[in-house]
């Protein structure tokens, strides 16, 4: 089992790699103003008071806009967090245009919602579609393993992270989903959707939101699944065991 000592200036960087206190409100995948494929699927996230609205989509169309052209994404069912956060995916209505703008029109589902992930103080998540589909899955170059923990003590309380490190060989952005289970018994199993960026991948939370539940020192183990822009999956990978960092 692996246990961390963690220098202060790596502690430094998980403010700006890992989930955030965000507040209230949506976030998108793939990273609005990302180039996406033409078959492209795209998840919503709702955090805080917008929880309950993002789930309550489910079943729903939105619109994806684009000059010249239209398209329609239907919500479905994905993963809720047990800190106050829930993902839903937005599949699309056949296909996208290549080489156009396309927007999501978030604010005619969820008015006034404020979008935590945008842009330039952008309103409305956009993203630009590349040349054609996405038809090969991601494939692993290195798989994932655990190399470092991070701990925090901030005026809010306690922050825990743990790192994952991985590379994949894929072309359009790509995410994890992560069961997360102790190894002892306890808290029930944790289901959620964390973003790759720059090979790696953070999972944990900080002292008032995030995306899993960890509690100081535990034995944990991590079932994770790969997927693509498109929603195609790399192949799987055996499970990754950890314990949380602790003071």
């Amino acid at each position: 089992m692996l246990r961390f000592l963690v220098p202060l200036f790596v502690l430094l960087l998980v403010r700006d790699a890992s989930a955030q206190c965000l507040g209230d409100g949506v976030q998108v995948f793939p990273t609005p103003g990302a180039i996406v494929p033409i078959n492209s699927r795209f998840l919503l996230e709702g955090v805080g008071t917008a929880r309950e609205p993002v789930v309550a989509l489910v079943g729903k169309k939105l619109r994806l806009v684009a000059d010249g052209h239209e398209a329609e994404v239907k919500a479905q069912r994905g993963w809720e967090s047990s800190l106050g956060r829930a993902t839903i995916i937005l599949k699309v209505v056949g296909k996208l245009e290549p080489d156009k703008r396309y927007t999501l029109r978030i604010d005619e589902a969820l008015p006034n919602v404020a979008l935590l992930n945008g842009r330039g103080g952008a309103v409305l998540p956009e993203w630009h579609t590349g040349k054609g589909a996405d038809t090969q899955p991601p494939r692993w170059l290195k798989r994932p393993a655990v190399s470092e923990g991070f701990l925090r003590r901030t005026a809010q309380g306690t922050a825990r992270f743990v790192r994952l490190n991985l590379s994949l060989r894929e072309e359009s952005p790509a995410y994890l989903v992560v069961k997360l289970e102790p190894r002892r018994p306890g808290p029930s199993v944790q289901q959620y959707v964390v973003p790759v960026t720059n090979n790696a991948a953070f999972i944990g939370h900080e002292a008032c939101s995030g995306t899993f539940a960890m509690e100081d020192g535990r034995s944990y183990r991590a079932r994770i699944e790969a997927f693509d822009a498109a929603g195609h999956n790399a192949p799987p990978v055996p499970p990754v065991d950890f314990e949380a960092p602790a003071d």
